[in-house]
């Protein structure tokens, strides 16, 4: 099957898709849309896993990770179980995250959040894996893990980027790739990412949707759950920003994220 998009971010595992999952993957991809599951803790890890060992889907991967609202449970115990399940299924694993650190809520302390990213950021190293990162309201901390492993900052992508053309530019300067949703379609609150997108280079750009949130806005006939084919108005969004044609964003992040992941 030929893809037109690979949408870097989908929360498939979660209970707003539980009653059609399976509806949603075969839609996804008779619309051209290949997906990764994101990770956010070692059960949604496991659903992934297991799901695509039962399902077996053609262009459909997942990420294994701790999100870092969940950083608090991280101990050796969990770190020890974590790395062997890695192992186990590493056939389906395309990358370690979600992980970084948001100080946004503090649903875990900074301090078992920056603990749990380190860990991460040296299992990457270790086991060859990219990186499918989060960062909120906790930029400077972020950055300074991120330089403590450097070899790894080249294959990280910030994901659901909405922040301002200065952080843009510092992910940059590492090495990264930054991931842009629907939140670029919304008008009421999109200026600071749309500086960024302006200022990202195409090489370097992702496009998810982070369904099922993040529905892009001002589109009529989209439900309130978000859903991987809307990634179009994404990119759709992006060529207007960038004053390109849809087709040039569509082949390039494609070209990007199989080449990121390794797909």
């Amino acid at each position: 099957m030929d893809l037109k998009y690979i949408d870097i971010g989908i929360n498939l595992m979660g209970k707003q898709f539980a009653f059609d999952r399976d509806k949603i993957v075969e839609e996804s991809l008779e619309k051209g849309v290949g997906l990764i599951i994101t990770g956010t803790d070692m059960r949604s890890n496991k659903d992934a896993a297991s799901y695509l060992k039962a399902k077996h889907p053609e262009n459909v991967w997942c990420t294994c990770g701790l999100h870092p609202h969940n950083a608090d449970r991280w101990n050796p115990d969990y770190k020890r179980d974590f790395t062997e399940f890695i192992r186990k299924n590493k056939e389906n694993i395309v990358a370690l995250g979600e992980a970084g650190l948001d100080y946004d809520r503090m649903f875990s302390t900074k301090e078992n959040q920056q603990n749990c990213f380190s860990d991460i950021l040296e299992l990457a190293e270790e086991m060859d894996l990219p990186l499918f990162l989060h960062e909120r309201d906790a930029g400077r901390d972020f950055i300074n893990l991120m330089k403590e492993h450097p070899s790894v900052c080249s294959r990280s992508v910030v994901h659901c980027f909405t922040g301002l053309k200065d952080m843009a530019r510092q992910y940059l300067q590492l090495g990264c790739y930054i991931g842009i949703t629907g939140w670029i379609c919304d008008d009421r609150r999109n200026h600071d990412a749309v500086e960024a997108v302006k200022l990202i280079p195409m090489e370097r750009l992702m496009i998810e949707t982070d369904a099922p949130y993040l529905t892009p806005r001002n589109i009529k006939g989209l439900s309130s759950r978000n859903v991987p084919w809307n990634i179009a108005y994404v990119a759709q969004k992006i060529a207007e920003i960038k004053e390109t044609d849809t087709e040039e964003v569509r082949r390039i992040t494609l070209q990007n994220t199989k080449k990121f992941f390794g797909l």
